[in-house]
């Protein structure tokens, strides 16, 4: 009875607050969208700062290193028969297996000092859509009718998908979605898992429709599966193991997500694909599964055989949340999430911000919500639309945000010493001076090495190749911190990475071109089960 008082008190306290906070952001929100965006002349309203962090390459013509980027010669390219690839400028580095990519396609995206940028300039007409887009035609055909359900898009592309519900191994149900093939050939395609950012689901892998990643690695041959976190869209339980401890369903965080729900979602695709290995393609949250998983496996999963590095061929990480960027210590409504985010009256002690997700559930998601989430994780986080193509947008937040429970927001934001949170202790969870996949025959590293916990493997080939998509214009997470970690303390053979000027964290789902970008030179780089066998022979 006392422990229902407490709850009952956390609920309408936490609910005036949480209340007037969401109206506050609202209302900020709208302001920054209509007024200081279009009555105010410049044409980004995002941060186009990079981290505060130095990439730390040498430069092979003579240049300094700099933040972002290295001073050095470029080179357009010309090798793509796609229009947009053509006035591509590329800056490779084979040496520590890093692409530069400095290509600015938007007047809007493009920074006030351009000095280390190639501008398409006559791609455009006075800032409007590219004329020579080469999927134009393909976004004319969607269908813009707002519908929360994948299956009603991707009927009208011939495509079924398929709906599992995965039972965690602590009672959690989730939601496993599978993008049909033809079953006669299906059994020979390589498997791929995607896996979602935080308040998000692994719809917005495949939201854009045709010009998805999960409509163009299906197209491309491979078996798509999307995969997703508990509670989600709509929380669910097997009673049975949690009973009616409503305190019991929210008590997880990235932890549990990273030793029961990723791990499920890993096993069921193999066993239903009869594959020994997938490639794993996560973006922000889902790469901090991914690389917490295979880094730490041996604390996480203790006795279990299960070990993630060893059910992976490739992970692919786009805008990876391994360290935090200065964002989250400039913005003041993160920085008062941080303050309170540890105090059960302000945030309660369930769900996190269940009056967000309350509407969405009266509106069905398709009223006023989508554009209400735009403007304000716009204002929260300086990422806008600015390369995305913007009859699609609304559909996007279709499918966020979703359920997490206030814990989760813990461990990302807590500032207290006494836990070990993504804010306070990212550099205990991947250290960043210590070798995370040793390999006793790889490429010399720049520093001695001193492992974590992984032991030492033979070869490369013994770990999942890794590829990784950083945006420069990401302030929310510290991606060259990352990059300086892989080239100074992983063997070079382990890895690719791309670092992309003009995109921000949700270009990499979202951009007009992500299907060049990513898509294109993802499929190029993903190493299958048929290419060891042959370095073998």
């Amino acid at each position: 009875m006392l422990k229902e008082f407490v709850d009952l008190y956390y609920k309408i306290v936490s609910g005036i607050i949480l209340n007037c906070f969401l109206i506050a952001l609202a209302i900020l929100a709208l302001w920054h969208n209509f007024v200081t965006v279009h009555f105010q002349r410049h044409h980004d309203y995002r941060d186009t700062r990079s981290s505060k962090t130095n990439i730390k390459v040498p430069a092979t013509t003579g240049g300094e290193t700099r933040r972002g980027s290295r001073r050095c010669k470029r080179s357009a390219s010309n090798s793509s028969s796609l229009p947009l690839n053509k006035h591509k400028a590329l800056e490779e580095d084979p040496e520590y297996n890093i692409e530069f990519d400095h290509t600015f396609t938007s007047v809007e995206t493009r920074p006030e000092s351009a000095e280390d940028a190639t501008f398409v300039e006559s791609s455009y007409n006075q800032g409007r859509e590219l004329e020579d887009n080469p999927f134009q035609d393909v976004l004319a055909a969607e269908d813009l009718k707002l519908v929360p359900d994948l299956k009603y898009y991707y009927a009208q592309y011939g495509i079924t998908i398929e709906e599992f519900e995965v039972e965690t191994e602590d009672g959690f149900i989730i939601d496993l979605w599978h993008l049909r093939h033809d079953e006669s050939n299906e059994k020979s395609m390589h498997p791929i898992l995607m896996l979602h950012g935080l308040l998000q689901s692994s719809g917005s892998f495949a939201s854009s429709g045709r010009k998805s990643l999960a409509y163009f690695m299906h197209q491309s041959g491979f078996d798509i599966w999307l995969g997703n976190n508990r509670c989600g869209l709509k929380p669910k339980w097997n009673k049975a193991k949690l009973g009616n401890d409503k305190r019991k369903r929210w008590n997880w965080d990235l932890r549990e997500m990273i030793k029961y729900d990723l791990k499920s979602l890993v096993n069921t695709v193999l066993d239903k694909t009869n594959h020994q290995k997938l490639t794993l393609i996560a973006h922000s949250q889902g790469t901090t599964q991914g690389f917490y998983g295979m880094t730490n496996g041996d604390l996480l999963y203790g006795q279990d055989e299960f070990r993630l590095v060893d059910k992976l061929e490739n992970f692919v990480a786009l805008s990876p949340a391994c360290y935090p960027g200065p964002l989250i210590f400039e913005k003041g409504f993160i920085k008062f999430m941080s303050l309170g985010i540890d105090h059960k009256w302000v945030f309660g002690n369930r769900a996190f911000l269940p009056m967000m997700l309350l509407v969405k559930k009266l509106t069905r998601g398709v009223v006023i919500l989508p554009f209400m989430s735009y403007i304000m994780f716009n204002y929260l986080f300086d990422w806008n639309d600015s390369l995305w193509d913007k009859p699609l947008r609304d559909r996007h937040f279709l499918f966020s945000p979703v359920y997490i429970s206030t814990k989760l927001m813990q461990w990302w934001l807590s500032p207290s010493p006494r836990k070990v949170s993504f804010t306070k202790g990212a550099d205990i969870m991947f250290p960043p001076e210590k070798t995370w996949f040793p390999v006793e025959n790889g490429a010399a590293v720049q520093k001695p090495m001193q492992n974590h916990l992984n032991k030492p493997r033979n070869k490369p080939q013994d770990y999942p190749h890794m590829m990784m998509f950083i945006p420069r214009q990401d302030r929310l997470v510290n991606g060259e911190k990352l990059i300086n970690h892989f080239i100074q303390h992983e063997s070079h053979s382990l890895f690719k990475i791309w670092y992309i000027d003009e995109y921000s964290h949700l270009d990499v789902l979202w951009a007009h071109d992500t299907i060049e970008r990513i898509g294109r030179p993802l499929i190029a780089n993903l190493r299958l089960p048929g290419m060891l066998e042959n370095e073998k022979e």
